[in-house]
């Protein structure tokens, strides 16, 4: 059965034909716009700045804008989709009011998208992408042909979202604005609950993980809750409410309590290696990984038990994880360079970029490449994403940031906030100063030419350089590979 004829079968949307996304080029936003025009709909939107998505959008037949105007907004346009970072005095969405044009969010549409179809949603504050990711090479290589929708880009193949002919429909769940209560899924993972998005939440973690409670009520008797129990939110969530959560339940972690536990993890230069035992079964299983990390270990798991619950045969699940290679800008290596003013054969840097902005993922983020390179100084260029964030979990970014032998901290990335004080990286950079581990050197440059002249002449050779954040330092990282000193 068909994707276009399962749509069809919406009697709202048989009178759709030209839909428009505000914020196309985001990974959620780029992937939903990505399905809808492979099921034949007329897709156009805008955005700000062009990036992978938007040029891969653009290569479908799509037309973008790259800014928000007016003239944008024309008659013929049947729905209008919107990204949860666009606000309401946005001149697209003030037009489209005015002409009736009928407006709904982006989870609102992946609703719609994932009718009729064997919902799979990851949740969690860390490790959703690299999990979904995991969960559709599984099932795609099973010969399910998938549907899926991920935050991220797979480095192999490219791919951010794609259509499929089979019932299964991958995606990510945003937990961040309490947008995943509108979905049903028949599966749901969740892989961490920690202290991020709070303000969503009356700045209360129990208040999260009520609002996660309600969620899992959503999915069905004969469906499956998959979660991580060595997070101590996750932990305290199942064990207070057991008795009152119908669906399967299937505990993972290091933990030995855990449904499914894994155990002797090791770290082999970039790959790893580690055992899970699952003990409905009583069978263990040798899991080889390509990509670094106890966090990737742990996703691994979730995807090994969401296959296992849907009877996937073993030796393709194993072959799967170890054909996994991993998601642009999750610890991503991009080269090495190589300082023309050393002498020595030690004068080479290489250079990583990493999503990650909470202060959990940049611990991860230091801790793997300590295992990998534990004789290589790591130099770390960090862009804070978010005033409230760096507000919110300053004492935290303090402690982890310090983990370094030498750290660069840009300005803060807003995401469209406004300035909040003794929240910025000045501020950021003042506190880890008084600490006393490290120094900790503000960069008050902007231009991409400027800082990587900058970073370039403290570099001593026989170091890691990691460029961390969700904002746009990765065009930075790329900038400082391409331009050489």
């Amino acid at each position: 059965m068909s994707s276009i004829i399962n749509f069809q079968k919406i009697p709202k949307m048989r009178n759709i034909n030209h839909i428009y996304l505000i914020g196309i080029g985001g990974s959620g936003m780029g992937g939903i716009a990505k399905i809808l025009v492979k099921q034949g709909f007329r897709v156009s939107g805008s955005d700000l700045i062009s990036n992978f998505i938007t040029k891969n959008l653009i290569s479908l037949g799509i037309n973008i804008y790259f800014e928000h105007k007016i003239k944008n907004i024309t008659n013929n346009i049947d729905l209008i989709v919107k990204s949860s970072a666009i606000k309401n005095n946005n001149p697209e969405l003030v037009i489209a009011k005015k002409l009736n044009i009928t407006i709904i969010s982006r989870v609102q549409m992946l609703v719609e998208l994932m009718k009729f179809y064997y919902g799979i949603t990851i949740t969690g504050t860390h490790g959703k992408t690299t999990t979904t990711a995991m969960i559709y090479e599984i099932y795609r290589l099973s010969g399910l042909d998938p549907t899926f929708i991920n935050g991220g880009i797979l480095k192999f193949s490219k791919e951010y979202a794609y259509l499929g002919s089979g019932k299964y429909f991958i995606t990510e769940a945003d937990e961040s604005d309490k947008s995943f209560l509108y979905l049903k899924p028949t599966i749901n993972i969740i892989t961490n609950i920690e202290n991020e998005h709070l303000d969503c939440y009356k700045n209360n973690i129990e208040v999260l993980k009520k609002t996660f409670l309600k969620f899992l009520k959503k999915i069905p008797f004969y469906g499956c809750i998959i979660i991580c129990i060595d997070n101590i939110n996750n932990y305290d969530l199942i064990k207070k409410n057991k008795f009152n959560i119908k669906q399967n339940i299937i505990t993972y972690g290091f933990n030995k309590n855990a449904d499914i536990q894994l155990y002797n993890y090791k770290q082999i230069g970039y790959k790893s290696q580690f055992y899970i035992l699952e003990k409905k079964t009583y069978l263990s299983f040798k899991i080889n990984l390509s990509i670094p990390g106890y966090h990737n270990a742990l996703n691994a798991t979730a995807a090994f038990a969401t296959a296992k619950f849907n009877n996937l045969n073993n030796k393709i699940i194993l072959k799967s994880l170890k054909n996994f290679h991993g998601i642009i800008r999750r610890f991503d290596i991009l080269g090495t360079i190589y300082l023309k003013k050393k002498i020595s054969c030690q004068c080479n840097v290489l250079i990583i970029n990493d999503y990650g902005h909470h202060p959990t993922e940049i611990n991860v983020t230091i801790n793997t490449a300590r295992k990998i390179w534990p004789n290589k100084k790591l130099i770390m260029v960090f862009q804070p994403h978010r005033y409230s964030r760096t507000k919110n979990l300053l004492d935290e970014f303090i402690k982890v940031l310090s983990k370094v032998d030498k750290l660069f901290l840009l300005k803060v990335y807003s995401a469209g906030e406004n300035f909040i004080k003794n929240s910025d990286s000045k501020f950021l950079s003042k506190k880890i100063n008084e600490l006393g581990i490290i120094i900790s050197q503000y960069i008050k440059l902007t231009d991409y030419y400027s800082i990587t002249h900058y970073i370039f002449s403290k570099l001593e050779g026989n170091e890691i350089l990691i460029f961390q954040g969700a904002g746009d330092i990765n065009n930075l990282s790329s900038f400082f590979i391409k331009n050489k000193f």
